[in-house]
């Protein structure tokens, strides 16, 4: 049976707001893994979620805006990458988590250049890279206060303040190794600037 447009619009107004703008978002992450960003079309997009055009714009202004669902899918596996991390051995820890980092970015290819380039210029995902970085360095705190409370840093270290020198590093790192298009090690570079890092974390017994 085939579905008149009028039809799908009447079954689309029945769909939750936010529900509609993830199934939209979630038919362009996929067709942007499958196909690449540039290849795909907007009319792409909206045959493959079942939408109106003008469904599409009235949650995304422009391709690069759908953007958005992909960065929260991606976002998400980091965060769980950290939540993970092993406080009674933060540098190995820490060390492994941009291993795994540099995997992951590795595995999605392109679009993940693609999502830093349009991060700059849409303010929706400027928003929401904003709301990650406060995010991520929140994870960071929380890792750093259960490495205090294990003994594996010192007592007087703020977890607060070495979240903000850690959150600066991993952002700045990313930053610079996606601009260079990954031709280096991700992990590599960053591990000399951890163990300087931790050198001033360290208990003091330890130093």
């Amino acid at each position: 049976m085939v579905i008149s447009s009028l039809e799908r619009k009447r079954a689309n107004r029945a769909i939750p707001r936010l529900q509609l703008s993830e199934r939209i978002g979630q038919a362009a992450s996929h067709l942007f893994k499958e196909h690449g960003f540039d290849s795909v079309s907007i009319d792409q997009i909206v045959a493959a979620a079942g939408v109106s055009k003008g469904t599409f714009f009235n949650f995304f202004p422009t391709k690069s805006d759908a953007l958005i669902v992909y960065y929260h899918e991606l976002d998400g596996r980091l965060a769980e990458l950290r939540n993970h991390l092993d406080a009674s051995e933060p540098l190995t820890a820490l060390k492994r988590f941009f291993i795994q980092a540099e995997e992951l970015f590795r595995a999605e290819g392109s679009l993940v250049e693609t999502l830093m380039r349009a991060i700059w210029s849409h303010p929706s995902l400027i928003k929401t890279d904003l709301e990650s970085a406060a995010s991520d360095r929140r994870g960071f705190a929380a890792f750093f206060a259960r490495a205090r409370a294990a003994g594996t840093i010192s007592e007087e270290v703020d977890p607060v303040v070495a979240a903000d020198a850690m959150g600066d590093l991993w952002s700045g790192s990313v930053l610079r190794w996606l601009a260079d298009g990954g031709r280096f090690g991700l992990a590599a570079s960053v591990s000399p600037k951890l163990r300087l890092l931790f050198s001033g974390l360290a208990p003091k017994e330890s130093r």
